[in-house]
């Protein structure tokens, strides 16, 4: 059974902040400066999860012998289109809900409702801070805000206004560090691939209003955007995949010094070609966040290397080592530890029906094992999805991809699951950072606000420990704006943990 709890925790501090003198492009954000006051009053509801569906008792059993079954009807899902999705627990009930393009649906202890249909697609994030996500829709240019975890409201006349085209993706992140979630929403292109539009910054004004504050000087055709702190300085930085072959970018936050593009100076432009995303995650678990690219056409996805302060936060090329199969249609990566051993797996979704998905097994030095048909996911096509939540509770990731659900039979490897809660910080933690120290491993996760083409992992983080054990573990947060909190969670457990 998975038990939710709450830990005692230690507040530390602020970390130091990294520095880097290397500019290519700017901007400046307009910050304000004046207090926000926050909702410090949220009830949480402390519950024992049962478990809707067990865990198979294995011994000791591979990763590989894993297994996942495809339960989209099984779990009232019906039929689901294979577009952007996004993870996310609105009702605050524990169980992870689910926005599949235009289709809200309700997980109630495993089972699936449909209870909305809204325009686009949509990510996850609480953007009034009042303990409900909301869902900001950029392609149709529409603001959700979640009434009481029941149903959706459209925000007008205070959504945020976009500048021109469809925009491919979007992010959620709190970058001026005020306590309120902004919005970076990327630029388009016109169908006949002759007019660009650039990517914009939308500042959260705190007031249930956002405000127009950067329009990026670079008009290119944007696919995918993620965000997190690459640097450890304390904002969120932000890594954008462009098409047409073009350089990717990487936006590097500096407060009030504003941003400046370091993708060239710290070796993260991918290599040019069609990217459709990226996404941050620990790869090696050395404690810092990596970086993989999918790259629709040659040279198919690149990993990078986070160096760390030891490198100066420069990446190193580590795709020649990774042995992934050549697909041509990779679309946006999905970084998730479905085995629980501790290191992020990888999905890797075909945009074409005529190729098929893969999902890798990390083994942990930078090489990756093609294990699609031994978990009983061969044959996924046309997909642009591959994202992961534990959606029955039992401890394991699950993957929505190609328009399906597929359960996880797990394994008796050890786990955590850790939902942060914001005070100072935004409420649902977005661009909050974890680590879990054992032995010479340090796992890191982050809580995304989308990731790739408007897709979302859940904002509950997971960590696998490996091989069963029973002594609780001790978990380092650190907050968006650098706040450090420790916190001793136990085992095989989901705990929520507020920040002090």
């Amino acid at each position: 059974m998975s038990e939710v709890q709450r830990a005692p925790t230690i507040s530390i501090g602020k970390q130091n902040r990294a520095e880097d003198n290397d500019m290519l492009y700017s901007l400046r954000i307009r910050c304000f400066g004046c207090p926000i006051q926050r909702l410090l009053a949220m009830k949480i509801s402390l519950m024992l999860f049962a478990v809707l569906y067990p865990v198979a008792a294995l011994s000791a059993a591979p990763a590989q012998t894993l297994h996942f079954d495809d339960v989209t009807e099984a779990v009232g899902l019906g039929k689901m289109h294979g577009y952007h999705a996004a993870w996310g627990d609105f009702d605050n009930d524990g169980w992870v809900d689910l926005h599949e393009y235009k289709n809200v649906w309700r997980n109630d202890r495993g089972q699936f409702t449909l209870i909305a249909e809204l325009k686009g697609t949509g990510i996850w994030g609480d953007y009034n801070n009042d303990g409900f996500l909301d869902l900001i829709c950029a392609k149709d240019d529409q603001l959700y805000r979640c009434g009481l975890g029941k149903h959706f409201i459209e925000a007008n006349p205070n959504k945020p206004v976009l500048s021109g085209g469809r925009p491919y993706a979007a992010v959620w992140g709190d970058f001026d560090a005020d306590g309120f979630l902004d919005f970076y929403v990327t630029g388009s292109e016109e169908r006949n691939v002759t007019i660009f539009f650039p990517d914009i910054l939308l500042r959260n004004l705190g007031r249930g209003s956002f405000e127009h504050v950067w329009t990026t000087p670079i008009k290119r055709s944007a696919r995918g955007v993620t965000a997190a702190d690459f640097d450890e300085d304390g904002d969120l930085d932000i890594y954008v995949s462009q098409f047409r072959r073009e350089r990717n970018l990487l936006w590097q936050n500096n407060g009030y010094a504003g941003f400046r593009d370091v993708a060239k100076a710290f070796n993260a432009t991918a290599k040019h070609s069609h990217s459709l995303g990226a996404a941050f995650g620990d790869m090696d678990s050395d404690g810092h966040l990596d970086l993989v690219v999918g790259n629709m056409g040659q040279p198919g996805p690149v990993f990078l290397q986070n160096g760390g302060p030891y490198d100066q936060w420069h990446f190193t090329d580590k795709s020649a080592k990774a042995g992934i199969t050549y697909v041509s249609s990779h679309g946006a990566p999905g970084l998730g530890d479905f085995d629980n051993d501790g290191f992020l797996d990888l999905f890797l979704p075909a945009r074409k029906k005529k190729e098929a998905s893969s999902l890798y097994r990390n083994n942990g030095d930078w090489s990756f094992t093609d294990v699609t048909e031994k978990t009983g996911l061969a044959n996924l096509r046309g997909s642009r999805q591959g994202n992961w939540a534990d959606f029955d509770n039992d401890g394991d990731l699950d993957l929505i991809a190609d328009g399906k659900l597929f359960r996880n039979s797990g394994n008796d490897n050890a786990w955590v699951k850790i939902k942060l809660v914001g005070t100072e910080s935004n409420r649902a933690a977005i661009g909050a950072q974890a680590r879990i120290k054992l032995g010479e491993r340090r796992f890191t996760r982050q809580v995304e606000g989308g990731t790739g083409e408007s897709n979302q992992n859940d904002l509950t983080l997971h960590f696998g420990l490996g091989p069963p054990r029973t002594k609780p573990v001790e978990v380092t947060i650190t907050w968006p704006g650098g706040e450090i909190q420790k916190a001793t969670v136990d085992v095989n457990t989901t705990t929520v943990i507020e920040e002090k």
